[in-house]
């Protein structure tokens, strides 16, 4: 019995010398964490750098110089286009038909989507009468894009609560113009449809100062449109120099490098807010849950059937996410907050880099080596976290960085589209004045262009050869950095021209490539 006695002493020892030890290693771990986080906090505000929300947000407008109130009109006028066919069913803009060839959309004979698995055709009336439906929404517009910015005077302090109305509307006024563009274009009116081109471009760019990375996500999705939009103008045949003179001015004046990093300085800043909260929450994991659940990414609870295999599952599954939740708050939570600051600053300097440089390709292969050497691209090598399968690695884990790396490519593609449109239009612009496209770039200087543009991947000057006058390739190297001599194609039949091997500006498609694409679509 002594025995005995003795041995169970001697287990309960051994337990909690264990438990003791690992409360050591815990403690240990979590002075050295949290000791981490303020020595990096303490180097990047040495360094200059902004960590305080009051310190990203950028300074309110004068009422005078915000746009904003008749963009707020603009909302219940949209409704009925958003809803019908100009936002189910828009007219065909710069549709790629085949490797860097485009249709004239304003020229076919009908509206056919080709978006779904049922195709949906309309007539051109039927967009006269939505664009006449919308007439006060697009009046509203105009006025907002009489003013230099867009503030809708959000509080950021709200974090990730923060309910953003406006970012659908902004994309829906974006194909609201578009489709007016088309249209007038197809009446032949290229005035008005230079007018709506313009109020879309200075619409976008007056929004630039919202420092939100989703913000400005929605912006090049906008300016995405508008490209397809300004193609399907620079096909008319009646357009004048003035008109082309002010779209290319809106092109040039157009900014997505320097909104990006404030986007990413905002990211940060709320990172950390993010993190400071959570580790308050009795629950992080059922906090952050709960978020998921908000956006339609829950688990749905348990599917159970309520036996006591199941209560125990339960007990077990509970015990774990408490201990999971515990360690997180006490240690976790500061490598978390690391790796998040040491990424978010690792893309911060990529787009200074290339807003130094003028191009991406330098900024971005230094953004891949600095994440590697940090391990911010891997999973995390901690075995207790990954076996308690602590949800929130997934919140701030390598997946988030990586996630961030891509919507750097998105500036990129921007800001080619940007350049590569501003030189289009000054192409367009020679060819009104000399009868022919010009030789070579230098041709356009200083009439037309200050200088010859460079390509936004490499600084080098963007690609160009005249075709004999009549055409032009006009090209950029594209996201591998390489010259392919300026080969659109894609992988899979893809023809959108910014997933080509080069970025090459569309030509005009001819009628039996057309017919080819119409009788045998990509799959």
């Amino acid at each position: 019995m002594n025995a005995l006695k003795k041995w169970w002493v001697k287990l309960l020892l051994l337990l909690a010398a264990i438990v003791l030890g690992l409360a050591i290693v815990l403690v240990t771990s979590s002075v050295h964490s949290k000791s981490a986080v303020e020595r990096y906090k303490d180097k990047l505000r040495a360094a200059g750098e902004k960590l305080d929300l009051n310190d990203v947000i950028p300074p309110r407008p004068d009422a005078s110089k915000n746009g904003a109130e008749f963009f707020v009109q603009a909302y219940g006028a949209m409704s009925s286009a958003a809803n019908g066919m100009i936002g189910n069913n828009p007219p065909p803009a710069m549709k790629m038909v085949a490797p860097g060839k485009a249709m004239i959309g304003w020229q076919q004979t009908e509206i056919i989507s080709d978006y779904s698995g049922t195709p949906t055709t309309n007539t051109w009336a039927d967009l006269d009468q939505q664009l006449g439906l919308a007439s006060t929404a697009i009046n509203f517009l105009r006025q907002s894009s009489e003013r230099p910015q867009l503030d809708f005077e959000l509080d950021f302090n709200q974090g990730a609560n923060l309910a953003l109305p406006h970012l659908v509307k902004m994309k829906q006024s974006a194909q609201l113009l578009s489709a007016a563009t088309v249209a007038d274009m197809r009446h032949g009116d290229s005035a008005p449809a230079a007018t709506n081109l313009h109020t879309l471009l200075l619409n976008i760019n007056a929004w630039k100062d919202e420092p939100l990375l989703i913000s400005q996500l929605v912006r090049f999705a906008m300016a995405s449109i508008a490209v397809n939009a300004q193609w399907e103008f620079l096909q008319g045949t009646n357009l004048t120099d003035q008109q082309l003179a002010m779209l290319q001015r809106d092109w040039t004046n157009m900014q997505f490098v320097q909104p990006m990093e404030g986007a990413l300085l905002m990211e940060r800043v709320w990172g950390t807010r993010t993190i400071e909260q959570l580790r308050t929450s009795n629950s992080p994991s059922s906090y952050y849950s709960g978020m998921l659940s908000s956006i339609g990414s829950g688990s749905g609870g348990s599917s159970g059937s309520g036996d006591w295999l199941d209560m125990l599952k339960d007990m077990r599954d509970s015990m774990k996410r408490k201990t999971s939740d515990t360690l997180w708050r006490v240690s976790w939570s500061y490598d978390d907050e690391l790796q998040m600051m040491q990424g978010d600053q690792v893309l911060i300097e990529a787009m200074r880099e290339a807003r130094t440089n003028g191009f991406f390709k330098n900024a971005l292969a230094d953004a891949d080596h600095k994440i590697s050497t940090l391990g911010l691209d891997r999973p995390g090598t901690n075995w207790l976290r990954n076996h308690m399968g602590d949800e929130l690695d997934d919140l701030f884990g390598a997946g988030t960085v990586v996630s961030l790396r891509r919507s750097l490519e998105r500036v990129l593609s921007s800001e080619v589209a940007r350049i590569m449109v501003a030189t289009a239009i000054a192409l367009k612009r020679y060819q009104l004045r000399h009868g022919t496209f010009p030789p070579d770039l230098n041709a356009l200087v200083p009439e037309f262009l200050p200088a010859v543009p460079c390509d936004p991947v490499d600084g080098h000057p963007l690609r160009y050869r005249s075709n004999g006058g009549s055409t032009f390739q006009l090209y950029s190297i594209g996201s591998d950095g390489v010259d392919n001599a300026g080969d659109p194609t894609g992988s899979n039949k893809v023809f959108y021209w910014l997933r080509g091997r080069d970025w090459v500006w569309p030509q005009l498609a001819t009628p039996q490539e057309i017919e080819f694409y119409h009788t045998n679509p990509p799959k």
